[in-house]
Formats: structure tokens, sequence, C-alpha cells
């Protein structure tokens, strides 16, 4: 048997190849994201610390302005495949164009973003929850919004780094922010070396304003002399019909889909609000806990997405498909590992977020109902992390109409609607409502893998 037709050669090729690729453009955006989950995990542990109903707020309110934010993020996110195939095709001014599309879609989104403010606190103050809870999410979620154009800009900045696979710029420019964010929760929280003691109304200032040092940082290196000589940067600062129409025809329905996805888990969580305080707090709480698997895997499915845009643009999906499944094995040996942890040892991280001062013993009610869901979570983080990097790859190939309307029959027909009716007419508790996401999980989770093992995905064009 030939070697180019052996198995164990191929295998032993993809594995020298394709890994090294994988984790060069991976690793800075895994670091990236876990840089951004511990940043929210010492937000809620502080919060947590200085009152159960702050930490009770911050995700219900955290969460709405996220979901609201999303579709623009997510649209201008669409940025890193432009990028990533004219980076295949080689044309760098194509690059520069496609960056400077996403940041006017951002300008265009900033009055959309601040008229939707009403809308976010018209959504919370009918969730049912105490009106003190009530209150407090408010407070963060507006002064949230009004960073909220940060997250498009943001998306399309780092979309000329990651599209390019110079991940290493995301990296630094996140891990100034998201530190610079733990230390003004630090000042402003809890009122520390003389400035003001603000609970989450502090956590949602310094939230808003380190929102903004990436910003700076990745604007300073697009504009710089060394990009500007090789991708004209500067001089490519117009609106270019084309390239403004795919990214609106492959973008928008990316936005719709990231937020139909980010929606239901916010209405998850307005819904099991209504369950009562207790109930509310180990749901936040555990899905706090959920970051350490969740969003390290978001880095990797940028990755993903732009290793698929940029063969895609070489006209090589073989490549393409392999890479992915690189991308699938690594991603799946990280979440094993968060898997078992959160089943063997759960009771160590919720720990952590009880609170120094609890006279009530509302925590120890908390910690058992936490404890539960914990390892309801990690019965479905692998099925999550399938969705994740394969909702990547699929969006790196402009196959989003399919991601779009799949989220929204699986989200918002299997999956929010039962939890309601569990809830609400059948007496049924939260465990109930937790078990209902693990089944939806699953669902998402194989139903985008096999969508991408059809293949249709190879047959889609973005820029041609």
């Amino acid at each position: 048997m030939s070697g180019k037709n052996n198995p164990i050669s191929s295998f032993i090729k993809n594995v020298l190849e394709g890994y090294p690729e994988v984790l060069h453009i991976a690793i800075p955006l895994i670091l990236s994201t876990s840089s951004l989950t511990l940043a929210l995990f010492v937000d809620r542990l502080m919060l947590s610390w200085h009152s159960i109903n702050d930490v009770a707020a911050a995700t219900p309110g955290g969460i709405t302005y996220f979901t609201i934010c999303c579709f623009f993020q997510g649209t201008a996110q669409y940025t890193n495949t432009l990028v990533a195939q004219s980076h295949g095709a080689g044309d760098r001014l194509g690059c520069s164009k496609a960056v400077w599309q996403g940041i006017w879609f951002s300008a265009f989104s900033l009055p959309l973003i601040l008229a939707c403010i009403p809308l976010g606190q018209w959504t919370l103050g009918n969730t049912g929850h105490e009106p003190c809870i009530v209150e407090l999410e408010k407070q963060y979620f507006t002064i949230l919004m009004y960073s909220g154009v940060s997250l498009p800009l943001n998306a399309a900045l780092s979309s000329f780094f990651s599209g390019r696979g110079q991940t290493s710029y995301i990296l630094i420019g996140n891990l100034i922010g998201n530190l610079g964010n733990i230390a003004l929760d630090y000042l402003l929280i809890f009122g520390n070396f003389g400035f003001p003691e603000l609970g989450i109304k502090g956590a949602g200032i310094a939230t808003a304003v380190t929102n903004f040092v990436p910003t700076i940082y990745w604007v300073y290196i697009f504009l710089s002399p060394r990009y500007q000589a090789t991708y004209r940067t500067r001089r490519e600062a117009y609106l270019d019909s084309r390239i403004f129409k795919a990214l609106l025809k492959f973008g928008l329905p990316a936005g719709a889909q990231f937020i139909l996805d980010v929606g239901s888990f916010t209405a998850f969580v307005l819904i099991v609000g209504k369950l009562g305080e207790i109930d509310l707090a180990a749901t936040n709480i555990a899905l706090s806990v959920e970051t350490l698997s969740f969003l390290p895997m978001v880095g990797m499915s940028i990755a993903t997405s732009a290793i698929v845009g940029e063969y895609i643009g070489r006209k090589r999906p073989d490549i393409a498909q392999k890479r992915v499944l690189c991308a699938l094995s690594l991603a799946l040996s990280y979440t094993a590992l968060v898997a078992i942890f959160f089943w063997v040892a759960p009771d160590l991280l919720l720990r952590l977020f009880q609170p120094h001062q609890d006279t009530t013993n509302n925590f120890e009610v908390l910690m058992k109902k936490g404890v539960i869901i914990v390892r309801i979570i990690g019965a479905y983080t692998l099925f999550d992390t399938v969705f994740i990097i394969f909702n990547g790859a699929l969006k790196g190939a402009g196959d989003t109409k399919f991601t779009m309307w799949a989220q929204i029959t699986i989200a918002w027909i299997f999956f929010v609607p039962p939890v309601y009716i569990m809830t609400k007419y059948l007496g049924m508790g939260l465990f109930t409502a937790w078990i209902w996401m693990l089944v939806y999980v699953i669902v998402i989770g194989t139903v985008f893998w096999l969508r991408f093992r059809s293949g249709h995905w190879k047959t889609i064009s973005v820029l041609d």
C-alpha cells in the first residue's frame, strides 16, 4: 500500500500539519476568552461577597444587555469570515475593506443600541422578580448599554487579526481590558482605596469603561504605519457596496442566530427567576461556573471560523474539513476534563460564591440546588462544545441562513415554550427546567453536527 493512500500515514500527516495550525490560531483566542471568563467569574464572585441580591440581579441584567447587543456583535463578527476569505485569496486590500465595513456597521448600530434601553428596562420590569432585584437589574443593564457599541466595534476590529491568524493581538487587547475590569470591580463594588461603595453599579461602570480598552489598542495597531504600508488600512475607510452587502447578506443571519441563541438563555433565566430568589441565584451562580467550560470554547469557535474561511478562500474545503475535526477533538479534550470536575467537585466552585455574612442560611439551600445544576451542566457540556465548534465552522463557510433557522426552530419552539409551560402551568420546578436544558443542548449539538457532515457548506460562495 502506498504512503499516499495509507490511512495511518494520512492520519499522522493531519496531526503534524493540522493540530499545530489550529493551536497557533486558537491558543491566543482561547486565552483571550479565558481571561474574559476569569473577569466575569471574579465579577460575579465579588458581587456575591457584596450581597446575594447583587449576584441574583447581575445575570438577568447582564444577559438582557448582551441579548440586545449580541445581534449587532454577531453581525459585525462576520467580518472575521470576510477577512479570512480575502486573506486566503491573497487580497490584502479586501482584508482592510472588510474591517472598515464592520466599523461602519458598528457606527450605524449605535443609535439603535441606545434606543433599545427602554425596551430592556421594560423587559426586566415584567419578569416577576422581587422589586428590589428588578431595581438592581435595571441599574446594571442601563450602565452596560451605554457601552454597547463596543461589542460590534471590537468584533470588527479584532477580525482584522483573527481572520489573518495574528491572534496574539486579540489576546493582548482583551487581557488588558479584562484585568482592568477586575481592578475596577475591586475599587467600585466595595469602595476600596477611597472610592465610593457602589455594589452592582460599580460592577457595571467597571465593565462599561474597560470595554473600550481593547478598542483603543486595536485601532492603534490597525492604523499603524506597518499595516498602512501593506494593507492600506487608512485609505480604505469608505463604504464598499459589494463587501458591505456581503456583510449584511451573511452577517445579519449570523447576528440573528446569535441573538436567538443568547435570547433563549435569557428567557430561560427570566422564567426560572419567577420560581423564587434562591432558584434564580442558584441558576445565576451555576451559569457563572459554566463560563469555565463555555467561554474558552468560544475562542476555539472563532479560530475554527477563521480557518474555514481562509481555506474556502483558497478553494480547499477538503483541508477546511480536516482542520475543523482537529479543532473539535482539541475542544472536546478540554471540556471533558471540565465536565469531570463539574461532576466530582461542584461544591468547591460554588462555595467560592458564599457571602462573607450569611445570617439567613440561604446560601446552604442555594448550595444544594447549585450542586445538582452544575452536574447537569457537566452532563451537557460536551454536546455544547460540538454545537459551538460546528457553529463556527458553518459560519466560516457562509452557511448562516441554516444556523439562523435551526436556532429559531430548536431554541424557540423546542426549548423555551416547554420550559415556560412546565414551570408556569404544570407546577414543575427548577430541576425539570434544567433537565430540559440538557435535552435542548443535546439536540442542537446533534443537528449542527449533521449539517456539517452533509457537506452543503462547501458549495456556498460569499465574496464571488
